[in-house]
């Protein structure tokens, strides 16, 4: 625990220092020694360095400008503005150039009225504020299916692109979160985060089985995004959802509702299952949130459920029946190289 807090503090203190520089172009990622995960995790190939390489290269080829976040508590310097209110940063400068046109005519004031004669006078109507920028990053939260017999393959395919992104968090603001679904409910295993040593710590166990609670994760993943984005810290989230669209445990149940519960507890539908998860899906993209679904279900039985709650959201769909960390990786770079040059 004290080595994670550790590693915040310093990659803080490293984005403090940033704020008055320009980007750099990124340097060569090397992933630490202590980012090891067990024997039966994910196998790290060459074809998962396509990942690297197609990042890098949007990045050579006109890569887009961070995203800012304006405000006047934090960030770098940027232009004078009235305030509105208390100010809470002075802009010195500016507030000097707006009183000096007045400084005989108050001098010759205070001596009339006998006051003490100064050097600079500065009223309240002089006052000019700060006006910060910072640069913000994007968050990408997985969403993944831990129920039913394909969940080993999912997590861990999804657990090989968190390795990646993570590595890439080195030279940029993003961070990733991982949020399982199965049994009843859905939790977040790792929250947003840059922390090396956490994702380690974190992922080292992955749940699997039981139901697949599909909705409570659009509505765990919608809360994670809302947190990360009041924090000022956050401009765009994008949520990668990867499921074969089966919901079969509904949000009465993942939020104890008494009336999904007891002796006596009422059963949901498949229509009203799945008019819930499409709900969410629209209260996702109502947020300004991304959404890219990535289909896992075998299409000789597939509902087309996945190919839906994309479309409710006005979010990407992805058909990957495969879905190895590959091809997750590739996807989700994709899209959010999109969303940055869009």
């Amino acid at each position: 625990m004290m080595e994670e807090q550790q590693e915040e503090q310093q990659e803080e203190q490293q984005e403090e220092n940033e704020e008055d520089e320009e980007e750099q172009e990124p340097q060569e990622d090397q992933v630490p020694e202590d980012f090891v995960f067990d024997a039966e995790g994910v196998i790290m190939d060459e074809d998962l360095m396509k990942f690297q390489s197609q990042n890098s290269a949007a990045g050579r080829s006109g890569r887009a400008r961070a995203q800012l976040i304006f405000s006047d508590e934090r960030g770098r310097y940027i232009k004078p503005m009235i305030p509105k209110g208390k100010v809470k940063k002075m802009a010195v400068d500016a507030t000097l150039r707006a009183a000096a046109p007045y400084q005989r005519a108050r001098r010759e004031r205070a001596k009339e009225a006998g006051g003490e004669v100064r050097n600079v006078y500065v009223e309240s109507s002089d006052f000019r504020s700060k006006k910060l920028a910072r640069k913000a990053g994007s968050l990408v939260i997985f969403a993944v299916d831990a129920s039913g017999s394909m969940a080993i393959n999912r997590m861990s395919s999804a657990k090989g692109a968190v390795i990646k992104l993570l590595a890439d968090t080195y030279t940029s603001r993003d961070k990733v979160a991982l949020i399982p679904f199965c049994g009843n409910k859905a939790e977040v295993l790792l929250p947003p985060s840059k922390s090396v040593a956490m994702a380690s710590n974190r992922l080292e166990t992955l749940p699997c089985g039981g139901g697949s609670p599909l909705a409570h994760a659009l509505e765990v993943a919608m809360r994670t995004g809302l947190n990360a984005m009041s924090s000022g810290d956050t401009s765009r989230v994008m949520i990668v959802c990867v499921t074969d669209g089966r919901a079969n445990v509904p949000l009465g149940i993942s939020q104890e509702d008494p009336e999904y519960m007891g002796e006596d507890p009422r059963k949901a539908t498949k229509d009203e299952l799945n008019e819930e998860v499409l709900e969410m899906a629209k209260q996702v993209g109502a947020l300004g949130m991304q959404l890219l679904v990535i289909d896992s279900e075998n299409q000789f039985v597939s509902t087309g459920l996945a190919k839906k709650i994309a479309e409710a959201a006005g979010g990407k769909y992805y058909y990957l029946p495969n879905a190895n960390e590959n091809a997750i990786a590739e996807s989700v770079t994709g899209a959010l190289n999109e969303a940055k040059n869009g």
